[in-house]
């Protein structure tokens, strides 16, 4: 009986033990709690709303606004862009220096090419040409004379005499003179002329030598005309390269027209560009002529040792050979690969 009651009461204990453990007094919440409220609170204040995301864009905008117009920064930016702008001017500066360079050469090209012309026609009239006709068909008739062509020197000298105005040589004894008759005497020797001024510092004055004339007693004509000559050798360039580039001439007698001309060629090529004067005994300096790889023509296939390897350049100074006294001709140097050399230069007057 009695183990029968306390498995009873045992019973009844373990049904009521239950039923009082649910029974809790809570008089605060635990901290962690209350930190995981704060937290999720807080979170739910961030949520991006439309209106927030508004805001934050024009903060956004303001603060790059204001990070551009930093004075730090306006200042930097200020000083790169004055070295750009410097470095910029400097660049055009050497690139406009070479454009105009290259436009300033293709200019000279072009004066060099139009002042020969206008020199040629300019120093070109009729009368020149009648007298450089003459002087070729002169030329021509010594040389059929020295070929013994001597019907052909008849009908040359002809042609001659009919532009000179003279009447044309009859028959029978004339022409027999006429065959008979010989070439041009040779030139005689006339004495050394006097020293002349010295020459401009810029150039070095040429030595002249003794002036081969024609026998300065005659009556000088187109076709034996007075000849004064030079043929000491001279150099005309650029720089020290000059070397008896002024030619003095004592000219005793003259005509009414006078012819400058002269014999050059370049170190190898044609290729030199110059300007020729001549100054008169009170003077006075005048440019007569020029020079150009176009004049400068060689006759030599070899090469070019002397006058007789190139073509002379001539122009009439009749204007200008109007006195006694010493004449000088000017050889000067302008542009080009290489300098004129001189061989001959020789004053024709009748």
């Amino acid at each position: 009986m009695s183990k029968k009651f306390f498995f009873l009461c045992s019973f009844l204990f373990c049904l009521t033990a239950p039923l009082q453990a649910n029974v809790l007094t809570i008089d605060r919440e635990p901290a962690e709690l209350t930190a995981m409220r704060s937290a999720y609170e807080q979170q739910m204040k961030d949520v991006a709303t439309p209106e927030k995301m508004a805001e934050l864009k024009s903060e956004y905008e303001s603060s790059k606004k204001e990070s551009l117009q930093a004075p730090v920064l306006t200042k930097q930016i200020a000083s790169l862009e004055n070295a750009r702008d410097l470095e910029i001017r400097k660049i055009e500066q050497r690139y406009n220096a070479r454009i105009n360079a290259l436009r300033k050469e293709a200019l000279a090209k072009v004066e060099r090419k139009y002042q020969t012309l206008f020199d040629s026609y300019k120093n070109k009239n009729a009368r020149q040409i009648k007298n450089q006709y003459i002087m070729d068909l002169k030329t021509l008739e010594d040389k059929l004379i020295r070929q013994n062509n001597l019907a052909g020197a008849l009908v040359v000298q002809t042609e001659r005499n009919k532009m000179m105005g003279l009447s044309s040589p009859g028959t029978g004894a004339a022409k027999t003179a006429e065959k008979k008759a010989p070439a041009r005497p040779a030139a005689a020797v006339a004495p050394a002329p006097k020293a002349s001024p010295a020459a401009p510092k810029a150039r070095s004055a040429g030595k002249a030598k003794t002036e081969k004339v024609t026998a300065p007693t005659r009556q000088a004509s187109a076709a034996k005309p007075l000849i004064y000559a030079n043929d000491s050798k001279g150099i005309a360039g650029s720089g020290n390269n000059v070397k008896n580039n002024v030619y003095s001439f004592a000219i005793e007698q003259f005509g009414e027209h006078a012819w400058l001309s002269f014999n050059g060629y370049g170190r190898e090529t044609n290729n030199s560009y110059g300007e020729v004067y001549l100054v008169t005994p009170s003077g006075q300096r005048h440019q007569v002529t020029s020079w150009s790889p176009d004049q400068l023509q060689a006759t030599n296939f070899y090469g070019v040792n002397g006058a007789d390897d190139v073509r002379p350049i001539k122009t009439d100074i009749s204007s200008l050979v109007n006195s006694k006294g010493a004449y000088k001709v000017e050889f000067l140097y302008r542009d080009g690969n290489e300098p004129l050399n001189i061989y001959h230069v020789e004053i024709k007057t009748w």
